[in-house]
């Protein structure tokens, strides 16, 4: 059966209620799965020459800009590529970073995550110059580049050598046996380490001079002396590192490679890498004042518009292919019911890109371990899955049987913008999927009486008569579909579908 609703602008949108969800498919159906719906997701793939060919979330924008400042720096600059957590930053830098070789900028790409378990950052720093210095003198001199990588490199090491802590040597006294060690040759320890200090303090200030002049005439060697471009420095995941290594990285940066042609790029999300480092100086550090020492200027990325990632997501979990193909009546309109209610949920709760794709890989994993004859609510299911991701508290009350029908809608109902969405179609048939879940919970007629109610309140606006009428046409065609009491049924799919993850 198919229920036409009509929007608020007189569009039609189709909703169709599916058989009993543990029926098999009807004489002359074949149960063998033809198609198959992916799986996993795919990394994204990033084409050479055209790298925002898959860009779902309209970010292009966001890489030309910012390579125009870039090129546009005459000075040494470290800027923020900023957002939260899940919002695909580094799906983007990745992008960007072949939009700008693309461009014959010399770009290199850091993960600092993947090489936190490094004792000194600024190892890191130049092994990363080191191993892309090929590819960087493409548009330059490699002969003179690998010369100055070499000098650069032993600036580098002659920097760690004095940078190895003087208490190191004063612990050596504790081998000794003090009571054999006389006060007059402590002392003279003490002046020789103090001299020894002051000595190094003059040499590093020398080196860093020279491992500046050193990096800047490397970063001079890799361009063409015609066009000059600076070297883009990505450095990628800082929020995910160590915070003792987030900190030495931004100080290795700011200090040592602070030279007019380099440009530092930091992909991270403030908010979590100030909580990093107020782990290592305190709750009362003033975090944005702290790490305005190290970083010029800001990029927040934007947020993909509503509904944009979900779709790129359908696309890439061919869950559009395994709809349409689908032959059961009514089953055809699964596919449009799903992305609606995903795209309306992930908004409504405020889902980051990662836990849009964890959503989408709990549904892949439900129809996958689903017989395809039998049936999954999808309109339903995308609802129960978003409260598993997004709210397990309220998730497992349902799993333990300790709320009511009628409670989960006033629990979802304080949601903001829930009311709103309750008032649209697909919204309206979510409510109908709702008070009949649990067929233990709730007789038929007790149900529908509630809405024949509000049908015949004098003091029900004829907006509230129509809905509780909708509603009432819903559940009736629910019933006559053997789709009350799916809770449990549901629950059961992704329990099973969740063992699967890692």
């Amino acid at each position: 059966m198919v229920l036409l609703l009509l929007t608020s602008g007189g569009r039609r949108i189709k909703f169709a209620l599916v058989p009993r969800c543990n029926l098999p498919a009807a004489p002359g159906v074949s149960s063998q799965r033809e198609d198959r719906v992916i799986l996993k997701s795919r990394d994204i793939e990033i084409i050479e020459d055209d790298p925002y060919r898959n860009d779902a979330l309209s970010r292009k924008e966001s890489g030309e800009a910012l390579t125009e400042f870039v090129l546009s720096a005459n000075d040494s600059v470290v800027v923020c590529i900023d957002a939260p957590w899940g919002q695909g930053k580094t799906t983007f830098l990745r992008m960007w970073e072949q939009h700008l070789k693309n461009n014959e900028i010399p770009t290199i790409y850091f993960n600092a995550w993947e090489s936190d378990f490094s004792d000194d950052a600024l190892v890191c720093l130049i092994g990363e110059i080191s191993a892309s210095i090929t590819e960087l003198s493409k548009t330059g001199d490699e002969s003179k580049a690998r010369e100055y990588l070499g000098k650069t490199k032993d600036i580098g090491v002659a920097l760690l050598k004095r940078s190895v802590p003087v208490a190191a040597k004063l612990a050596t006294a504790g081998a000794l046996d003090l009571d054999k060690v006389t006060e007059q040759a402590l002392a003279g320890l003490a002046e020789s380490i103090a001299k020894e200090q002051l000595e190094k303090y003059e040499n590093s200030k020398k080196s860093i001079k020279s491992f500046r002049e050193a990096i800047s005439q490397l970063a001079n060697s890799i361009t063409d002396p015609d066009n000059p471009k600076p070297l883009v420095f990505i450095i990628d995941e800082l929020d995910r590192c160590r915070p003792n290594f987030a900190i030495e990285i931004l100080e290795k940066a700011k200090h040592f490679f602070s030279v007019e042609n380099i440009v530092f790029v930091l992909g991270a999300d403030k908010s979590q890498l100030g909580s990093s480092i107020k782990a290592i100086y305190g709750e009362g550090l003033n975090v944005d004042g702290y790490l305005r020492r190290f970083m010029d200027f800001d990029y927040v990325l934007p947020p993909p518009d509503k509904g944009l990632f979900v779709k790129a997501l359908f696309k890439k979990y061919s869950f559009n292919e395994y709809f349409s193909k689908k032959n059961a009546r009514g089953v055809q309109y699964e596919g449009e019911q799903s992305l609606a209610m995903f795209s309306e949920l992930f908004e409504l709760y405020g889902l980051t890109l990662r836990e849009q794709e964890h959503c989408c890989s709990l549904l892949s994993l439900s129809i996958r371990t689903t017989p395809e004859n039998y049936k999954l609510f999808p309109l339903f299911l995308c609802f129960l899955i978003v409260l598993k991701v997004k709210s397990p508290d309220l998730y497992k009350e349902l799993i333990a049987d300790e709320i009511t029908v009628f409670e989960l809608l006033e629990r979802f109902k304080t949601k903001p913008g829930a009311t709103d969405l309750l008032l649209n179609n697909y919204g309206t048939a979510l409510e109908a999927y709702i008070v009949t879940c649990k067929s233990h919970s709730h007789s038929y007629d007790e149900i529908s009486n509630k809405y024949q109610r509000v049908i015949d309140s004098g003091s029900s606006s004829e907006e509230e008569k129509r809905r509780a009428h909708r509603i009432l046409e819903i559940i009736r065609d629910i019933d006559w579909n053997g789709g009350i009491g799916s809770l449990g049924y549901l629950l059961k799919k992704i329990e099973i579908a969740s063992r699967f993850e890692a």
